[in-house]
């Protein structure tokens, strides 16, 4: 990676509102360790968790925060008090509820620098409290994708306030787990195929449904494994027993050890109808396992169809079917896909995530433009 000077004194404070562990959080967390090693200071603020958790027993200050709203008003007063004790020059919002309060509570407690991190691709400036939102005087948002660069684009924000910071992957290197295969009652050598994603609207897992029907139909012996939880969960289930799928598609929820079984898997699917990026799919190329995913979003920034991957048209089960059927049909095809695409992950090496951050927030403490 190339290397970025050492920054003297410069500390930042960074501010998230999730009580789960989703891909920001994780992102944050390697966020953080990699200003370590470039001498920067952080603090969090965030709510009890498990970024909180795994932030406090790394070493990192941590401070409790609790925003109920995106409109919480105390919240923003007591994160403009924490802000100006801590003596930080950069606040970095994380998440959609750290940005409509951090942003306030950072201009109230004058820091110089604030800028927001955008890691999903759905439309902004929809109605009147997203425009107030996004007029909010951020100095820079950090897009994950050029994807997300053109929605934010069209939202209104201008063009000069958006920097392209795609998400990294520190190269997970698991320690051996449980045998996947062998937790869940199947033969060894049978075909997984695996997501690693929320159960969440947008992720489309209930059109992999679908998809996983006409795959067991014709390969009975492939099996589908899901890591993740959220809200469709219940639903998922229902529709997975009206189509007959509980024994063929086996909903885990969530795995402190899912880079272990990530592994394991034969193929990474991901059936996304939006996509800021999905650090999964690069995890999954960091690993070695082949990717077949829909054509959306930051997809399109990580997979080359054909090449280090198979992409599909999103909302389009029978063309997902196909795909995978053909994968399952001719390993060696998707063997050429893994070893392109372990070349071509490196590009989004976590380092490169903290270098351009870094990079990001010294033009703007460097003065260079507005945030008006």
């Amino acid at each position: 990676m190339n290397s970025v000077a050492p920054t003297t004194a410069l500390r930042v404070a960074h501010l998230d509102t999730g009580r789960e562990w989703r891909g920001g959080q994780a992102q944050a967390l390697l966020l953080m360790r990699g200003l370590a090693r470039h001498g920067v200071s952080s603090m969090l603020l965030a709510p009890p968790g498990p970024l909180f958790d795994r932030a406090t027993a790394e070493g990192i200050e941590v401070v409790p925060w609790y925003p109920r709203s995106e409109w919480d008003l105390v919240a923003v007063l007591e994160g403009a008090r924490r802000l100006r004790a801590g003596r930080v020059q950069v606040v970095h919002a994380h998440s959609a509820h750290a940005h409509a309060v951090g942003v306030p509570a950072a201009r109230l407690a004058r820091v110089p620098a604030v800028l927001v991190s955008r890691r999903v691709d759905f439309p902004v400036a929809l109605n009147l409290f997203s425009r107030l939102k996004y007029r909010l005087p951020v100095d820079r948002y950090l897009c994950i994708s050029r994807e997300v660069v053109e929605v934010m684009k069209r939202g209104g924000v201008p063009e000069r306030k958006l920097v392209l910071v795609p998400d990294g992957t520190a190269f997970p290197d698991p320690p051996p787990g449980v045998d996947l295969r062998q937790w869940i009652g199947l033969p060894a050598g049978t075909p997984v195929l695996g997501t690693v994603a929320a159960l969440a609207p947008h992720k489309n897992h209930a059109e992999l449904l679908i998809a996983a029907a006409e795959v067991v139909r014709v390969r009975p012996d492939v099996h589908f494994v899901w890591i993740g939880e959220g809200e469709c969960r219940a639903p998922l289930e229902r529709e997975r027993a009206r189509l007959e799928l509980e024994g063929h598609v086996h909903l885990l929820g969530f795995r402190q050890d899912a880079h272990a079984l990530l592994r394991q898997f034969t193929l990474f699917v991901l059936s996304s109808y939006l996509e800021g990026l999905c650090t999964s799919l690069l995890d999954a190329q960091a690993l070695g396992v082949p990717v077949v995913a829909t054509a959306v979003g930051g997809v399109l920034d990580v997979v080359r169809n054909g090449e280090t991957g198979r992409l599909v048209p999103a909302h389009d089960p029978k063309a997902m079917a196909s795909s995978l059927l053909e994968a399952l049909a001719d390993a060696e095809m998707p063997r050429r896909w893994a070893a392109s695409a372990r070349r071509s992950v490196q590009a989004f090496h976590i380092d490169r995530t903290v270098e351009r951050t870094l990079a990001a927030y010294r033009v703007v403490l460097a003065g260079i433009e507005p945030t008006a």
